[in-house]
């Protein structure tokens, strides 16, 4: 990772103004594409965290109601959601995962567009 940042610090500082003003441009798309999935990544682990919730509020408080049948139970919950409980924290605890590795990427970019953005001189 530092041999390719550093090749890609030496590349930049010979680049034309306007190629370098490009790559800010390119780079900056990719910062907020990146930063947006972020965002829709955030948001769909918070979705999942409501639905377990909700999926395990039902349980509790059906449970007794529902004659006990674990059929009625099962019935009940597909309503609430096409997957199980545990398919859902799976898939939160899969997201997770993502959103992290997402971060340290986010990151990386976030510098590279910084580091880009100081090689242009300063327009006074």
């Amino acid at each position: 990772m530092f041999q390719s940042s550093d090749f890609f610090s030496r590349e930049m500082t010979h680049l034309s103004q306007p190629l370098l003003k490009k790559a800010i441009l390119a780079k900056e798309a990719h910062w907020k594409y990146q930063r947006l999935s972020l965002l829709a990544t955030a948001w769909k682990i918070e979705e999942l965290k409501r639905q377990l919730s909700l999926m395990e509020g039902f349980e509790k408080e059906k449970k007794e109601s529902l004659d006990g049948t674990s059929q009625d139970l099962e019935l009940f919950e597909s309503l609430l959601s096409l997957d199980t409980s545990a398919e859902v924290h799976a898939e939160r605890e899969q997201l997770l995962c993502i959103y992290d590795d997402d971060i340290l990427k986010f990151s990386a970019i976030d510098d590279h567009l910084n580091h880009l953005v100081h090689q242009l001189p300063s327009e006074d």
